[in-house]
This record gives C-alpha cells, structure tokens and sequence, in this order.
C-alpha cells in the first residue's frame, strides 16, 4: 500500500480530515442507496448531467467498483473541499498513470447549481457520479470502518462528507 502513501499526504495536505485505503470487500453495498438517489436527491434527474446512468444498470455500477483494487476514501467536514480535493487527487493518480482512476463524489463545485435550474454546467468534465448511484451504504461503509457519519439533526451540526476514489 505504500505506492498510494503519496495520495493520502496529498488528500491530507488539501485539508481532509482523513484519507485511507481500503478495498472494494470494504464497501456495503445495498439497492436502498440507489433509491435514496433516485427519488431522495432534491438534484435528481434523468436530464441533470450528473443523474445520468449513462445506460449502465444498477448492477453494472456495482461490477465496476467491484474490479478496481484500491479504493481511496476521504472524509471531510465542507462539502465544496472534499469534491475539490477528490478530483485534484483524481488527476495525481491518472498523470501516475493509474488511467482508470475515478471519483464517485456528489458534485459541490458550484454554490449554485446551474444545470439544476435550467442552464449550463461550467465544469462538466469535472462532474462525477455520486456514490448513492453506484449503491454505495455511505453510512455503512464507513461506521464499519470506525468513521463518523450520523444524520444531521440540525445545519449547525458538524457535517462528515465521505468521497470514494477508484484507483487502477
């Protein structure tokens, strides 16, 4: 694991609170997530660019997280840095030539969605599925792992905001 070590220093030099390894057998999967992110997501829908299923199923989306070997997750406390961070590590990994690395992180790069209300997104290649998509237990994943992550009761609760990197 040491060959991903540069990863984690880069996640936790880009402020995340934690950045780990773990495996695709650390990942609980359960068909419910896909549910809470289909009709639980006040952003979910067939036309917003970053619901699209892109033609893949359920099943699909399990297999492909599935193949990968390493799994980076970062957890953070603000949103809008964790979805920065992930995709600046994205890029380390690929430029170290892991060419299938991938994000699965809900999208806060924008205080204001613009393709939510109508218009265009302007980072559209930047925009990653979320992890609910691909059936991912967030909530399960990482209670088993020994991280928080509770529901909020209310906005001045501390906010724990997990992203998973699929690294190959």
């Amino acid at each position: 694991m040491a060959e991903y070590d540069k990863y984690i220093d880069l996640a936790r030099q880009l402020g995340m609170t934690d950045a780990l390894i773990i495996s695709p057998q650390d990942i609980c999967f359960d068909i419910r997530a896909w549910l809470k992110c289909c009709w639980g997501c006040d952003r979910s829908s067939t036309e917003h660019i970053k619901c699209n299923s892109r033609d893949t199923t359920l099943e699909e989306r399990i297999q492909i997280v599935q193949r990968y070997s390493t799994i980076l997750l970062l957890h953070s406390h603000d949103a809008v840095k964790l979805s920065q961070t992930i995709l600046e590590v994205e890029r380390a990994a690929f430029l170290d030539g892991y060419y299938f690395a991938c994000a699965l992180r809900t999208c806060n790069l924008c205080q204001t969605c613009y393709a939510k209300e109508g218009g265009e997104c302007p980072h559209p290649r930047q925009v990653r599925p979320c992890e609910e998509m691909f059936g991912i237990d967030v909530y399960k994943t990482v209670r088993k792992l020994g991280l928080p992550c509770e529901v909020l009761q209310n906005t001045n609760d501390q906010q724990n905001r997990y992203g998973f990197l699929l690294i190959e």
